[in-house]
């Protein structure tokens, strides 16, 4: 995924939280504001696709995966703190601090990505929403059984705590020699 819009340009994470500044919290939040224009305090999912098709590459389906991700209780809307999510690793995405968005929040991100609320990640739903953090599909595949210590064919929180360092390394090593070509 890529961010192709200015909106996020100069908002950055701390380096040793991975989280928003208070300001930059702030400023994220007079922008939910802007987008809520029904002044409900959540947008719907109309609002929600038209802002991440203005800042995002993503197409139609990724983004109503990406709601229904964090919409996690299925009301049809995103909160401030859902919002506030996406834009961190957004921003991640922008800043190409990835790996360190999912090795702080390693838990939250987990537990968004387990579909089912199993307590473990297939190599479905890690593929599925591996875009988000510009994982391609092979290079999560490629891996995936190498930290399957169980056996099972799914992660538990350790196992996948691992396996994202490790699908982060592989992609970034994969771009590399596709840029060196």
């Amino acid at each position: 995924m890529k961010v192709k819009s200015n909106v996020l340009e100069y908002l950055h994470l701390d380096r040793s939280f991975s989280l928003l500044t208070v300001k930059n919290t702030r400023l994220v939040l007079e922008y939910f504001n802007l987008l809520d224009v029904h002044k409900k305090g959540k947008l719907n999912d109309i609002q929600f696709y038209q802002f991440l098709r203005h800042v995002t590459n993503l197409d139609k389906r990724q983004i109503f995966l990406v709601l229904d991700m964090l919409d996690q209780k299925a009301t049809g809307y995103i909160r401030f703190q859902e919002f506030y999510l996406l834009v961190c690793i957004l921003i991640a995405l922008k800043d190409r601090v990835e790996k360190q968005f999912i090795f702080r929040h390693s838990k939250l991100v987990f537990e968004i990505m387990d579909e089912d609320g199993g307590g473990t990640i297939s190599a479905d739903e890690f593929g599925q929403y591996g875009f988000l953090f510009n994982l391609k599909d092979h290079s999560v595949r490629d891996i995936f059984f190498e930290f399957d210590v169980s056996g099972d064919e799914e992660l538990d929180y350790k196992e996948f705590k691992m396996f994202a360092m490790a699908c982060i390394d592989k992609q970034k090593e994969l771009d590399e020699k596709k840029k060196e070509r």
